[in-house]
């Protein structure tokens, strides 16, 4: 975990008293009657108690076969006292497991708003966080895109990206894409089907990626991929005469339950004294 200067601790004391918006899992009721289909509320800020004030509401829907939850922002203007809808984007919030870590950039209290202005904050939990950072302004009662930047730091601590987000033509923010998407990371084992020497490629993007980091070592020719998984756990079982089997789950805490996948391998295979040889779980980079 990052260390926390005093200085910045002190600003991290101080933050919420130098912020106008309110912000909680409630909102008024026309704000909970915009909810998307099958979603609920987990984030509303608004500028204040104003006649005419501007608020936002995150809406988060079931997690899909991937775990990952899905959210929808919809801004609101107040006239005659009740918020109506200004513009709605599914764009614009990451996924609960948008990051390099797979785990969660956004959180409800890094909305703010104030009058005509709505700045988004998201970020991993990097030692150096990578950050996405999006300011949308009301110009003439429309919303727009005034900037959207994205630092990736990879790892968190290695190599660091700034970039522009590419804003869209129209410039409104209900046009607006963030590109959130959740990286794609493969856990490979890879065996030699003539020695049996294998080898546990982690955290490799795409299939290629594992066979460029076994050059020299082994080719498609004489090694096969036992195992390949994304979040999650790979186990190598042997049996006494020494051939392998695999077995995987997707729950990153279940070593056992991969163990017992590739024992079972093993067992319907016609493997005698099947033993587990190692087990690895990884998430995200």
């Amino acid at each position: 975990m990052p260390r926390t200067s005093p200085l910045a601790l002190a600003a991290l004391l101080t933050w919420p008293m130098l912020t106008f918006a309110a912000s909680n899992a409630t909102a008024p009721s026309e704000v909970n009657s915009a909810a998307p289909k099958d979603s609920r509320l987990i984030a509303f800020v608004s500028s204040g108690d104003q006649p005419d004030a501007d608020a936002v509401a995150i809406f988060e829907g079931n997690a899909d076969k991937a775990g990952s939850r899905y959210r929808t922002l919809i801004a609101f203007g107040k006239k005659n006292g009740v918020f109506q809808q200004d513009f709605t984007s599914d764009k614009l919030i990451a996924c609960s497991l948008c990051s390099q870590f797979h785990d969660d950039p956004f959180r409800p209290r890094h909305v703010k708003v104030t009058q005509d202005h709505i700045h988004i904050d998201q970020f991993d939990s990097g030692e150096k966080p990578s950050s996405t950072i999006i300011d949308l302004n009301r110009q003439n009662g429309v919303w727009h895109v005034t900037s959207a930047t994205r630092n990736t730091v990879v790892a968190g601590r290695e190599d660091e990206r700034k970039e522009d987000l590419r804003l869209p033509p129209s410039g409104l923010a209900k046009d607006m894409d963030a590109r959130w998407s959740i990286p794609v990371f493969l856990n490979t084992i890879v065996v030699n089907k003539n020695t049996g020497k294998f080898s546990f490629i982690h955290r490799s993007p795409n299939e290629q990626a594992v066979w460029e980091s076994l050059k020299g070592e082994c080719m498609k020719d004489d090694c096969t991929v036992l195992v390949q998984q994304g979040d999650g756990c790979i186990s190598l079982v042997k049996d006494a005469a020494g051939h392998s089997y695999g077995g995987s789950v997707s729950d990153t805490d279940d070593e056992k339950g991969a163990a017992a996948r590739a024992i079972a391998a093993c067992q319907s295979g016609g493997g005698n004294a099947c033993k587990e040889v190692r087990t690895d779980c990884s998430k995200g980079i």
